[in-house]
């Protein structure tokens, strides 16, 4: 088994793999728990965090649900072949796991997807836009936003899911889904769901918080 694991770690450490950098993480899906992929590929996957509400053992043998950024959902089985204080590593054994052109395709996806974000032009909000009403939105692109925490706020864990209303003033609401991908003190970042925000919403923002004349 120790031989196995030691073969398995060295393998996706050579082999190319899905980096799941500055973007929102991988999802796997076991026993009814979300974690967080941060690198995947043909030699194993890496969890980080592993979910506190269970205890995870070096050797253990799981199976769960895989889901790619095209929507594919793709079954795994695997051994823990890893457990340090970041998280947790598996490895492939003999059951599902993504093939080599789904992976290939994945990072093709992440990568682009990272290309468009960072791309994308952002609108910085006034935190006190008008010198009235106060907002947590710090910028808001096509594919993302910033907000910063309010004092009874805490953190959102990365690789969590945002979904709902925000509310920039009385007369603004728009609809919001998406990842946390990072945050750094009390600025947490949101990466939208495809297709992202309409960029009928920048228009408005920008007519709203950026008159001229």
């Amino acid at each position: 088994m120790l031989e196995r694991r030691r073969v398995g770690q060295l393998d996706r450490r050579s082999l190319d793999r899905v980096e799941y950098r500055r973007t929102a993480p991988g999802l796997l899906e076991v026993e009814g728990f979300r974690c967080a992929v941060r690198d995947l590929g043909p030699g194993g996957l890496r969890i980080e965090p592993a979910p506190a509400a269970r205890v995870w053992l070096l050797g253990e043998r799981l199976c769960g649900t895989l889901v790619l950024r095209a929507g594919e959902r793709v079954p795994v089985t695997g051994i823990i072949g890893r457990i340090d204080r970041a998280g947790l590593a598996l490895f492939p054994d003999g059951g599902g796991w993504p093939s080599m052109a789904a992976i290939e395709e994945e990072r093709a996806r992440v990568v682009q997807r990272h290309r468009e974000r960072r791309g994308a032009p952002r609108l910085p909000i006034p935190l006190s836009p008008g010198g009235t009403a106060t907002t947590p939105l710090r910028d808001v692109s096509t594919t993302g936003l910033r907000y910063i925490l309010t004092p009874n706020e805490s953190a959102p864990a990365i690789g969590s899911r945002i979904e709902g209303a925000l509310q920039l003033d009385a007369e603004t609401v728009i609809e919001v889904c998406g990842r946390v991908v990072r945050h750094y003190g009390r600025e947490i970042a949101v990466v939208f769901d495809p297709p992202g925000l309409d960029p009928g919403v920048l228009t408005l923002l920008r007519q709203r918080y950026f008159r001229t004349g």
